[in-house]
């Protein structure tokens, strides 16, 4: 129970009625030991087992001692019956040695008491410690066997699929779930080898996991893995998997996969429409650039001309008020035109097209530049035209709204554009040493603050296959950085 002398664990020894069993029989019998001493007090010196069991030498005082002991410590545990067997051993010990007739025999009985009392003190703690794990034992199954009812149940009607492979991959448990994801009802699961729903490409990484798993390496759980169902069908599934565990050595694998299927048709479906909607509208901005340019601002170019022609034109006889009013509508015209070209630039620059992104990016960096007066450092350590055009507009619009921003919201005063390539990849960096801003944990967040343009980025980013990365902190200006395949 693991009480102390003056306390328990529930409550104080004081009031366990038990104490008070022991503290009388305790003091009854110490009585009765010095029986020969107490003979003239009044009352106390009538308590004798010795004239009661009509016994010698006390020997029932020794036994009533040892039966004291022996309920201390089934009662409180052994701590107590220790303290209790010193106690008698200190109230024999003085009778033995100076009133005993006999001090040898007398000495001898009381230490034979005091060892069988040792013997008692442990023999029945030892019996009351096991008892106690006996207990604990019982708690700890019972416990055990709700905790596995309950897995059970879980594992039954949990909503993903869950099995459990052995290390050759053989199936040695699956749920309800499973059935649905595979076509296999549970039983005809079982026995089966995961390898049958794999591909080549989903055997390659299902191996590459179980080996990062059996060699303790980390690996990114929540992957995305394709199995074939019964008919055929291919199903892309979410997968987490776990190393289970025996003895300190594995035995299986504990697989829980959520089916993404439509999820991710979704997904693709809308990736392949906004792939086509970016195109459509790249195609319709060069439209309405090319009429801008060959329609309007060719009108524009001729009526400047013109207005140009009357105005010097000496035969004219135009009086001076005219003559200022001809020249500031053909200021006015001059003026529509060159902001009709930068809209037509902006549009669809032409440089784009004839020249690559290099010159593109170095012509936006100059124009930065000329409007701001922001000090713009473009690093170009590649050719654009070595890319696909496609891949070029992309990085092109990116580039165009990450400098656009910077422009309107940074205020900066240093601009660096570095774009390079290696190792399959091309990498663009657009940093910016402006005021900066609080980057959400998504990306997909953005749109909840307005900035729809980074959003336009990140979904340009994903057409390419590559990453967009932002970083930024108030104060501490902006990184975009963009990394795709070529």
């Amino acid at each position: 129970m693991g009480v102390s002398f003056l306390t328990s664990k529930s409550k104080p020894i004081v009031l366990n009625p038990h104490f008070w069993i022991i503290v009388v029989l305790f003091a009854v019998t110490s009585i009765s030991h010095y029986h020969e001493l107490l003979q003239n007090v009044p009352i106390i010196g009538q308590i004798s087992t010795s004239i009661f069991f009509s016994l010698g030498r006390h020997t029932e005082d020794r036994l009533i001692y040892l039966i004291i002991i022996a309920y201390s410590t089934w009662a409180f545990g052994g701590k107590i019956g220790g303290t209790v067997l010193l106690a008698s051993i200190l109230a024999m010990l003085p009778r033995a040695i100076f009133i005993s007739p006999n001090p040898k025999d007398a000495l001898f009985e009381s230490l034979t008491a005091a060892f069988i009392g040792v013997l008692l003190v442990l023999v029945i703690e030892a019996w009351r410690r096991i008892r106690e794990e006996r207990g604990k034992l019982q708690v700890a199954i019972t416990n055990l066997t709700v905790s596995e009812g309950k897995y059970r149940e879980l594992f039954q009607n949990a909503s993903d699929a869950i099995w459990v492979h052995d290390l050759k991959g053989n199936i040695t448990a699956a749920n309800k779930a499973s059935e649905k994801l595979t076509g296999y009802t549970v039983d005809e699961l079982l026995g089966k080898n995961i390898t049958g729903f794999l591909s080549e490409n989903g055997y390659t990484l299902a191996s590459m996991v179980k080996r990062k798993l059996l060699e303790g390496e980390p690996i990114e759980q929540r992957y995305e893995q394709r199995l074939f169902r019964r008919d055929r069908t291919e199903a892309i599934v979410e997968l987490t998997t776990s190393l289970v565990m025996q003895d300190d050595r594995p035995i299986a694998f504990h697989n829980i996969a959520r089916d993404v299927t439509q999820e991710r048709k979704m997904r693709d479906s809308m990736h392949f429409y906004l792939q086509k909607v970016l195109v459509a509208q790249e195609e319709e901005r060069k439209r309405i650039a090319r009429e801008l340019h060959d329609d309007a601002g060719q009108s524009l170019l001729l009526l400047a001309h013109q207005l140009d022609a009357i105005a010097s034109d000496s035969r004219s006889k135009l009086s001076k008020p005219v003559w200022e009013k001809l020249t500031k509508v053909h200021n006015l015209a001059v003026e529509t035109l060159n902001g009709l070209r930068r809209y037509a630039q902006e549009l669809r620059p032409a440089i784009l097209d004839d020249m690559g992104l290099v010159a593109a990016l170095e012509w936006m960096g100059d124009s930065l530049t000329a409007e701001k007066g922001i000090d713009v450092d473009v690093q170009l350590d590649m050719p654009g035209h070595d890319l696909p055009h496609e891949t070029q507009l992309l990085l092109f619009r990116i580039a165009q709204e990450a400098l656009g921003n910077i422009r309107r919201h940074a205020q900066a005063s240093k601009v660096m554009v570095r774009l390079e390539s290696g190792a399959g990849k091309i990498r663009m960096i657009i940093t910016d040493n402006g005021k900066g801003f609080e980057v959400p944990v998504r990306i997909s967040d953005l749109s909840s603050i307005g900035k729809l343009g980074l959003i336009g980025m990140q979904e340009r980013v994903r057409l390419l296959g590559g990453v967009l990365e932002i970083k930024s902190e108030p104060g501490k200006g902006t990184s975009v950085i963009v990394e795709a395949p070529i």
